[in-house]
């Protein structure tokens, strides 16, 4: 029974101490400080939209960062057709310099 109580004495100990972390971000991510900024910004939403569009049209955003796709890799655009790329994987398999599966 002794066990019991000093369990519960803990207990109550931790829960009576929760409060004093009130004021501190105990929650989230490590190392998070909102951002508060006090600029306004004179550009409409329909603005910023057609700014990110036009951005995006020229291949002008970042590749890596918060938005960006990150599974994406750029890389150089490629003058095989579709039939010319199936053709080498299928040579690629039968001949053992892939592993196996479906082509």
């Amino acid at each position: 029974m002794n066990k019991f109580i000093a369990s519960a004495l803990i207990a109550a100990a931790g829960f009576a101490a929760a409060p004093s972390f009130a004021g501190d971000n105990i929650s989230g991510e490590v190392g998070y400080v909102p951002q508060v900024s006090s600029a306004k910004s004179n550009l409409t939403r329909e603005a910023v939209r057609a700014d990110y569009l036009q951005a995006q049209r020229n291949d002008a955003l970042p590749e890596l960062g918060e938005g960006a796709d990150v599974g994406a890799v750029a890389s150089a655009k490629s003058t095989l057709s579709r039939d010319a790329v199936r053709a080498e994987a299928v040579y690629a398999v039968r001949h053992g310099q892939l592993v196996g599966g479906e082509v």
